[in-house]
């Protein structure tokens, strides 16, 4: 092999060198940035993942409050309207505390607690027992505008008085925890075909 050969030859393989390290150096970025962008990929994913997590944490933590002041609402004017409605049957079944208590309650929900969680039906049905009970149960009319502030209807409706306004309150919160919670109180496609609760809420 001739000097100018070998030359040729040493610099085709130089040649050949440089093309192989910048090859495997391309291959080297490029599966750097697959790997990278796979990790940003699934960093974001689990990111959103937490995200989701938390917001299903805050929005059960939310709705686990809601529920219980609703509860509480219904146990309050119940017992409230059972005691000072003219036309109840039942007013000496409450003691004197419990009443007391059940319009401190009501009060405490009324004036503030519920405020910030309260749907707009209950809110309604709230007003008008509120409005009831300030005037000792006599003469009471309901708030006239149903959620969409469209005029309710009357037709059917029980006589305007606390133990009916407390019913529609129950009737309220439940109407409200099916519509925004997805929970269904009436089972008439279930095998015990219970049918839906007569009372229903005048401001849906």
């Amino acid at each position: 092999m001739t000097e100018e050969t070998h030359r040729r030859w040493d610099i085709i393989f130089k040649w050949f060198g440089l093309v192989s390290v910048l090859a495997s150096a391309s291959w080297t970025v490029h599966s750097y940035r697959q790997s990278r962008a796979s990790e940003l990929e699934q960093q974001k994913y689990t990111q959103q993942k937490d995200a989701e997590a938390r917001t299903k944490d805050q929005n059960s933590f939310v709705f686990q409050h809601q529920a219980t002041m609703y509860f509480e609402l219904v146990q309050a004017t119940a017992t409230i309207a059972s005691a000072l409605d003219p036309n109840a049957l039942d007013a000496g079944s409450i003691e004197p505390k419990t009443l007391k208590d059940a319009r401190e309650r009501f009060a405490q929900l009324f004036w503030g607690e519920l405020v910030p969680i309260e749907d707009r039906r209950v809110e309604l049905a709230t007003i008008a027992f509120q409005r009831c009970l300030l005037i000792k149960g006599i003469g009471c009319e309901r708030v006239d505008v149903t959620q969409h502030n469209k005029p309710i209807i009357t037709t059917n409706l029980d006589d305007p008085n606390l133990q009916n306004f407390s019913l529609e309150i129950g009737a309220c919160v439940r109407s409200a925890l099916e519509e925004e919670r997805g929970i269904k109180f009436s089972l008439v496609d279930s095998p015990l075909k219970v049918k839906t609760a007569i009372t229903a809420c005048p401001y849906d």
